[in-house]
């Protein structure tokens, strides 16, 4: 279990503002469009004496395309956010903590094309079931209504 630590000792009656600003956070590579939970973050402290806790995740990921194929990190946060207050029993050290664990599972990211002619097969294969489930439901309820209600079409004769 992994830990990162940012505290800043002050001695006296000074007010400490941690409000802060990710601007971005990996764990290998990065890569296009995948999604980074924490790039951009931005936290403002309302009052001084703020906490912040970041609980990381970390994933190894292996993410293949047509074009790259590379081995990097994803990762899900959780944040905790208070006031150090001791005199109203908030607890505490105000300060930035980032703490990160490491999965012992793996992710694999898997991107394929798929040919026009198989999509446009399977679109037509699809309309086709529409239409003649249509032409059977149609039948069905034409039958279905008839038998119930003794309704029998006249015959040419």
């Amino acid at each position: 279990f992994g830990k990162q630590w940012y505290q800043r000792r002050v001695r006296g009656n000074v007010q400490k503002n941690f409000s802060h600003r990710i601007d971005g956070l990996t764990f290998g590579d990065r890569v296009h469009g995948m999604f980074y939970a924490l790039d951009g973050e931005h936290k403002i402290a309302p009052t001084a004496e703020y906490s912040y806790q970041y609980y990381i995740q970390i994933v190894p990921t292996k993410y293949m395309t047509d074009e790259i194929n590379v081995q990097t990190y994803q990762y899900t946060v959780e944040e905790q956010v208070r006031a150090v207050d001791h005199k109203a029993g908030s607890h505490g050290t105000a300060g930035i903590v980032i703490k990160y664990n490491f999965s012992p599972i793996s992710a694999i990211v898997e991107q394929k094309q798929k040919n026009v002619v198989l999509f446009l097969t399977r679109l037509l294969g699809v309309v086709g079931g529409i239409i003649s489930t249509s032409g059977l439901l149609n039948l069905v309820m034409t039958e279905a209504f008839d038998w119930f209600c003794c309704w029998k079409r006249p015959t040419v004769k």
